[in-house]
Parts: structure tokens; C-alpha cells; sequence
């Protein structure tokens, strides 16, 4: 293989990392054999209190000494996390630029470092994701393949840039998935029964009250082709409003028989936006929220008065509406003309710069969770 079809290799090997995390020691292979060195390591460098790597994947390095170096308290010492610490804006150096062999050798962290491995010259490349946050690859050479110099530099930086747009893609797919699961965690602790359908109604997700639901088996079950009610007229209505809500119609109610008799199940379906990243597998068109008299959901009417601004009359009412209560028996509850209601609701509109019931209620339940 020519020089040149090796370069194209690491390359490739870069992006299909950044997609694929578990590449990630290919990749590292790929770059010694480019730049001549014996060793590196793809890091994740956390600053906001004492240094510390809570990601660290290695290629040719002895495990119990990367170990050690996580584990023993080095890594604050390494001089080279501390010019990172103090440079997060600098793209790629090599430690001569840094530090002197003499220098080195006065240094505790170089006897230590010397007395476990004879990598002893390093070469960084790195990115800046966020405040306090540094990703990037280190390259080692021992002392007999001798120090990294300006024309290694200048042969990294070629390389440099498609490393650095791997690791800002990688950070952006692992900040999807943090978020993702993030965002499902909070949905997971709903007192409610939710679930998210794609634009085909499939049910791309539901929480463990849902499941519960759905394990009772009392008038209402979930597929992954979908979500259906046993009883047909009242699937009949619930497929309508799905698909009312995927033409983006306001979200609306209705209710949902038992076979065991009990009180019957206040469904709530309403659209959600379409916002969502290109890069996210979580794809939600569709909320449906499921409350029942004997598992009512306590929504927290104070943290509305709070997020919007609303007085607690307007915040008792908006919590009816996300329970799945049409306007006119909320105001029934609330003993209020549907004429208050109403008012009442515009405010609560102008509020929240919201301009729709399901909208709204959509809205609520955000930020619920």
C-alpha cells in the first residue's frame, strides 16, 4: 500500500470511529503507523475541578500502567494535562514546545512515567467541545525513536483536520445519546403512562407506568406496530386523534372503557414538534398520556406558577387540561363559569406564547418532566 493509500486508510478509519466508538483503536493504530510513533491514547480531559480523564482508550499501552495512571493520582501531574488545562484553544503542540529534557528530568512525573513505560515524547492534536471539556488524541515515541519536531507537526496537521471534524462528530452523536437517555429517564419518572408513536404509529418509546399498563391488560395495549384500545369504538376515536395529531391538529381528549370496571382511562393525544436533530434515532411525532382515577398524576401546579408566570388559578387550570380534562368539566371542577375558563386560558396562552390547547398541553407536559 502506498504512503498515499495509507493516509486515505487512517482517514476513513477516523470517520468510521467517530460513528462507531469501538473503532476507536483501529483509528489509533492507523495514526502511529502514519506518524512514526510506538504508542497513543484518544482522551476525554475534564477540567472543571481537578483534571481527570474520564475517558481514556489506548493502543499499545500496558494496561496496569494506564491504570495506574488514572487510579495513582498522575494524571493532575502530567505536565502535559496541565498545559491542556491552561490551552484549551490550542490545536496541536508537541511537549518539546513545552518543556526542556531538562526540565523533564527534574520533574517527579518523568522519573514515575519512566520507571513504567519508555514512551518518553508526545504529540497532541485536540478539540473543544465545551466549557471545561477537551477531546483528542496523544502520540507517543520512546526515546530511541526520538522527539516529535515542527516537520512532525506539520505532517500531523494534515491529518489534524479530519481528526478533528471525527471527534466533534463523535461528541455530537454522544451528546445525542446523553440527552436521549437523559430525557427518557425523566419520562420514566412520570406519574403518568406515556408514550411517544413515530409519523408510521409505531411506538418508538413508553415509560415503566406505561408498561404497567399495558401488562394489566384492561382496555388498552401496546404493540410496536402501534397503540390500540380493546374496546373498537373507543379504538375507532383513539386512531382518529392520532392521526388528527399527525396532521398537526391540537391535541385532544377522551376516554377509554375498562373491562375490569374501573373508572374508565382519560387519554390525552397531542402532537409533538418536529425539531429534533437529523442525527437522533428517538423520532416522536405523537405523545399519548394516559391517567386514570386510581393512578392520578399529582402535577406540580407551583412549578407552572413558576416557569410561566401564571397565578395558581391559571396553573390549577392548565394542570387539568395536561390530566386529559376537556375545558368545560375543568371549569366544572374548578366551579367557574366556561366563560372564566376561557379567559383564563387566554391568559394562560399569552403567558406561555402558545396560541393552541394541545399545543399548550404539549408544552405542559415538557416541561412536567
Amino acid at each position: 500500500m502506498s504512503s498515499e493509500d495509507r493516509v486515505f486508510a487512517a482517514i476513513e478509519t477516523l470517520y468510521d470511529a467517530a460513528i462507531d466508538e469501538a473503532r476507536w483503536p483501529d483509528a489509533l493504530h492507523a495514526i502511529i503507523e502514519l506518524t512514526g510513533s510506538q504508542a497513543a491514547t484518544l482522551w476525554v480531559l475534564d477540567s472543571s475541578g481537578e483534571p481527570r480523564l474520564p475517558t481514556l482508550i489506548t493502543a499499545n499501552f500496558d494496561p496496569a500502567f494506564m491504570k495506574e495512571y488514572l487510579d495513582g493520582g498522575m494524571v493532575p501531574l502530567d505536565p502535559n494535562v496541565q498545559y491542556l488545562v491552561a490551552h484549551p484553544d490550542v490545536p496541536i503542540f508537541h511537549d518539546g514546545m513545552i518543556l526542556s529534557e531538562r526540565e523533564k528530568d527534574r520533574l517527579a512525573y518523568y522519573d514515575w512515567h519512566g520507571r513504567h513505560s519508555d514512551t518518553r515524547f508526545r504529540m497532541l492534536g485536540q478539540i473543544h467541545p465545551g466549557p471545561n471539556l477537551q477531546a483528542g488524541v496523544a502520540l507517543h515515541r520512546t526515546r530511541r525513536e526520538g522527539s516529535y519536531d515542527d516537520h512532525d507537526l506539520d505532517r500531523f496537521s494534515i491529518l489534524y483536520r479530519h481528526l478533528q471534524r471525527a471527534l466533534a462528530i463523535a461528541s455530537r452523536l454522544g451528546s445525542l445519546g446523553a440527552f436521549e437517555h437523559f430525557t427518557t429517564g425523566l419520562l420514566d419518572r412520570s406519574p403518568a403512562s406515556i408514550l411517544l408513536l413515530d409519523e408510521s404509529r409505531h411506538v418508538v418509546y413508553f415509560n415503566r407506568n406505561a408498561a404497567a399498563l399495558d401488562a394489566a391488560n384492561d382496555g388498552l395495549r401496546i404493540f410496536p406496530s402501534g397503540f390500540a384500545a380493546r374496546r373498537k369504538r373507543d379504538n375507532d376515536r383513539l386512531q382518529f386523534l392520532i392521526s388528527q395529531a399527525l396532521a398537526g391538529s391540537a391535541g385532544a381528549s377522551m376516554r377509554a372503557s375498562r373491562p375490569s370496571g374501573k373508572q374508565p382511562y382519560v387519554i390525552l393525544v397531542a402532537p409533538v414538534s418536529r425539531r429534533y436533530s437529523l442525527l437522533s434515532s428517538l423520532r416522536p411525532a405523537v405523545c399519548i398520556l394516559i391517567t386514570h382515577p386510581d393512578q392520578q398524576p399529582s402535577l406540580p401546579a407551583d412549578h407552572l406558577q413558576t416557569a410561566f408566570g401564571l397565578t395558581q388559578a391559571e396553573a390549577r387550570l392548565a394542570v387539568l387540561l395536561a390530566s386529559g380534562e376537556e375545558l368545560r368539566s375543568s371549569a366544572e371542577k374548578l366551579g367557574i363559569t366556561y366563560g372564566t375558563a376561557r379567559v383564563r386560558l387566554a391568559r394562560i396562552f399569552e403567558k406561555t406564547d402558545t396560541s393552541r390547547q394541545g399545543e399548550l398541553i404539549a408544552l405542559i407536559l415538557r416541561t412536567i418532566a
